[in-house]
């Protein structure tokens, strides 16, 4: 299994240069940047200057959307970050968040999700895109794996059919991952040879019982993205107001920390989040998380993917914790596990 940080670029670039630096000498496997152009900088620049300033991190974008980006420019970005990161790039596309809501538009639908897909890993592999205008073909293609981000069954079919695989949240991973592989049957590829991303969020901490407040916001997240039917399989409904940008309510991308657990509070109680943090996320203390870590791996998932919630702050903590305290653990269980290096325990 391989580990990788989401990493929200909110910090100048050679910031996140050296963070994704001291990602790859600290063992961690690689590091993923979401496209989002009012929040955070250019993810494909960010993507340019670590590809630049590393040999062996794999490097992701989580995710880009077909509203924002033309095909044509997605396929020409990504071409040119493969290049310079030849085997360690991988492009993940959904139907759009922030980057989408917070300019008044619509997310993409399925259908201009799989349109969108299959026109950008045709231009990548170098094959004619029909137009109503002109063709669409890229000089020199250079082809990285194209992977769909969704966690509706909708979106998920999709993935099976057309992407090179999907980034499931691990709320939904089971449910998810036999949907991506049902559809793909159904449309005559080997669901086999289609690779997959677990995210889920990490929070280490010494003090449990203090930091689980903040998985409140998470719940309220997954239930306005339509989650709410794990609620209720759990026996824990809940009410969810509607997803706005007023303060407090963008619970995605939240400034204002404590005003959005404040706001969670009002609809989540005290045991759900307890519940949620406990079996739909990785948290507790150190040994606990390389536990949990152990534990995943074990089931046969080939990529991590481990997010922090907040979104305007760079997750040094996270990535401290896991090279120094967590991983090093996890290959005393492991050691053949496929984690990236040893370098952690020379920390």
């Amino acid at each position: 299994m391989k580990i990788a940080v989401r990493v929200p670029p909110c910090a100048p670039v050679p910031r996140l240069v050296e963070l994704a630096r001291r990602m790859e000498s600290g063992g961690i496997d690689g590091v993923s940047f979401p496209d989002s152009q009012l929040l955070w900088r250019d993810v494909w620049s960010t993507l340019t200057a670590c590809a630049m300033g590393t040999s062996t991190l794999e490097l992701a974008v989580n995710v880009t959307n077909p509203v924002t980006r033309h095909p044509t420019v997605t396929a020409g970005a990504a071409r040119t970050v493969g290049e310079l990161a030849p085997g360690r790039f991988r492009l993940g596309i959904g139907v759009g968040d922030s980057a989408v809501t917070h300019i008044g538009h619509n997310k993409a639908t399925g259908a201009e999700l799989s349109r969108y897909v299959t026109a950008v890993r045709t231009l990548l592999r170098g094959d004619e895109v029909s137009d109503d205008v002109y063709p669409w073909k890229l000089i020199e293609p250079f082809e990285v794996p194209v992977l769909i981000a969704a966690s509706g069954p909708k979106n998920l079919a999709i993935a099976g059919r057309v992407a090179n695989g999907a980034i499931i949240p691990g709320v939904f991973w089971d449910r998810g991952l036999s949907i991506v592989r049902d559809a793909a049957l159904a449309a005559g590829r080997e669901p086999d040879a289609l690779q997959h991303t677990m995210m889920r969020t990490c929070i280490i901490t010494d003090d449990p019982v203090r930091d689980v407040a903040i998985f409140k916001v998470s719940c309220l997240r997954h239930a306005q993205m339509g989650g709410t039917a794990i609620f209720e399989e759990a026996g824990l409904p809940i009410t969810v107001p509607s997803h706005d940008l007023g303060i407090g309510q963008d619970l995605g991308h939240p400034k204002d920390w404590d005003a959005a657990i404040q706001f969670a509070a009002k609809y989540v109680p005290d045991q759900t989040g307890l519940w949620y943090a406990r079996s739909r996320a990785l948290f507790g203390t150190p040994e606990e998380v390389a536990g949990q870590l152990t534990e995943i791996a074990a089931t046969g998932v080939q990529r991590l993917m481990l997010a922090q919630m907040e979104s305007f702050k760079l997750p040094e903590d996270l990535v401290d914790s896991l090279i120094i305290e967590v991983l090093p653990r996890v290959r005393q269980v492991l050691p053949g596990a496929g984690l990236a290096s040893n370098a952690a325990e020379s920390q």
